[in-house]
């Protein structure tokens, strides 16, 4: 069986590609393992506009396009999936909607990922040590997780 490397990113965060992938795409040629890069669309969570519903204005704000945002992120997840992949490598992209750490999960057991690699944003006082989509992953994931830091 092959090894499957899952290589959560966060699209608006450059931190969290720029120094993963280049590490994780070494990895994956020396281990000769699969790649698949994915990022998640966090999920909106209801109740945020409950000021909105007490006016009477229950229209909310715009449609959010789901589908559309995806495509989007797919397509921006095979550009840098090809900036940073050296020559030859292929990789798979996944773009999904929902709770970002829980998705990630999901898809390492999906995949029957060996590993995860992914980035820790620059820790806050309140984070202490990584950020907590990376925390929840490192401590629930059944695979090992690479952390990269700058």
């Amino acid at each position: 069986m092959s090894d499957n490397l899952l290589i959560p990113i966060d699209m608006v965060q450059e931190s969290s590609w720029k120094n993963a992938l280049p590490q994780a795409f070494a990895l994956a040629r020396a281990i000769g393992a699969k790649v698949t890069i994915l990022t998640v669309i966090p999920e909106i969570v209801s109740g945020l506009d409950w000021r909105y519903s007490i006016r009477g204005e229950t229209g909310g704000s715009e449609e959010l396009n789901i589908d559309e945002l995806l495509k989007e992120a797919r397509t921006r997840l095979e550009q840098l999936g090809t900036e940073y992949a050296p020559a030859g490598t292929d990789f798979d992209v996944v773009a999904r909607y929902g709770v970002v750490y829980e998705e990630i999960l999901n898809l390492a057991d999906e995949l029957s990922a060996t590993q995860i690699v992914m980035a820790a944003h620059r820790p806050s006082l309140s984070d202490y040590l990584i950020g907590p989509n990376t925390a929840r992953v490192v401590r629930h994931a059944t695979c090992s997780v690479q952390v990269v830091r700058n």
